[in-house]
């Protein structure tokens, strides 16, 4: 991660209707640059997750360790509820620090793919081994809601 750039970025401001408006916080929520930083910030959280579980690629193909990241979203997958907690959480949570950042309590959870989880929008679940990869109940609550239409039937 090129600091320079990163620090260059956070402080550049930004620009609505004309104006330009200065920034020692960093970007606006959703504005275009953010996805870009927040990939810039998170280059090798796979490298770290892998490590964590040894340097060879046998340990981690035992560990079936998987990362998915889009932006500063991410769901890392893996064998087992105790690698995830032991092993690969406090590895992650190291590799945050160590950018200044850290992960939301209230997003993260470890859970069974049975349970399933929400990410993107989608929800992630196996039924009976099938893998189903679905709209979130929220995603379908906040269209409905978007369009001025219920699922549910009012008098």
């Amino acid at each position: 991660m090129d600091k320079e750039v990163l620090r260059n970025w956070l402080q550049a401001g930004y620009i609505d209707e004309g104006t330009l408006f200065e920034s020692r916080a960093g970007t606006p929520q959703g504005g275009v640059i953010s996805p870009v930083i927040a990939n810039m910030a998170l280059d090798g959280l796979e490298a770290a997750v892998y490590a964590s579980v040894g340097a060879s690629k046998l340990a981690r193909s035992k560990a079936q360790l998987n990362v998915v990241r889009y932006a500063d979203d991410f769901v890392v997958t893996g064998v087992s509820k105790d690698v995830l907690e032991s092993r690969v959480l406090p590895a992650v949570r190291s590799f945050m620090a160590a950018r200044g950042l850290e992960l939301s309590e209230e997003k993260t959870r470890i859970t069974n793919i049975a349970e399933g989880f929400d990410f993107l929008g989608q929800n992630v679940r196996k039924y009976d081994g099938k893998l189903l990869i679905k709209p979130a109940r929220k995603s379908i609550n906040r269209c409905s809601t978007r369009s001025g239409t219920s699922s549910k039937a009012t008098l």
